[in-house]
């Protein structure tokens, strides 16, 4: 079974999840090519998709987004999950709009999981820093890989479930 993995990552801690969800499924003898969401040319070639992307304000980063939305009725027949990675103690208040929701209905995906992301404030630029600085969320690194790990081989649990079919 081909498998696509692509993210949309802005400063690489998103690319380093999908690395590990590739890594997983890899191992587990799927055949999964990695990519950046805006190098992939089409989904046609793939059974299945994982897309991620890291999340900013409730916003995907245009490359994923624009992957999902793109291709969204290929996407509609194929097994797709979703994933975002951010910082959950990072929400501003009344912050209710969420764009993996509405892409995760727009491709009825099988599932959208969120992972809690890393924050270097050294890689910001300065309009970054200003807001952080003004939302003071902890610094550092939040991934729990054996988490997505644990998730990534779920999914491979669901694609073998399917192919059998």
């Amino acid at each position: 079974m081909k498998v696509l993995v692509a993210t949309g990552s802005k400063y690489g801690s998103t690319r380093e999840v999908g690395a590990v969800v590739a890594e997983e499924l890899t191992s587990l003898g799927f055949d999964v090519d990695v990519a950046e969401a805006f190098e992939v040319g089409g989904v046609h070639f793939y059974d299945a998709i994982i897309v991620g992307s890291a999340v900013y304000g409730g916003l995907w980063r245009r490359d994923a987004s624009g992957l999902v939305r793109e291709n969204a009725e290929e996407l509609r027949h194929r097994d797709v999950w979703l994933f975002s990675v951010g910082m959950a103690t990072v929400k501003q208040p009344h912050q209710e709009f969420n764009e993996a929701k509405e892409l995760t209905s727009l491709i009825a995906a099988r599932e959208h999981r969120t992972f809690d992301g890393a924050l270097d404030y050294e890689k910001l630029n300065a309009g970054e820093k200003a807001i952080i600085r003004a939302l003071n969320p902890p610094q550092g690194d939040f991934r729990d890989f054996a988490e997505i790990r644990d998730w990534a081989h779920g999914v491979a649990t669901e694609l073998r479930t399917v192919a059998a079919l």
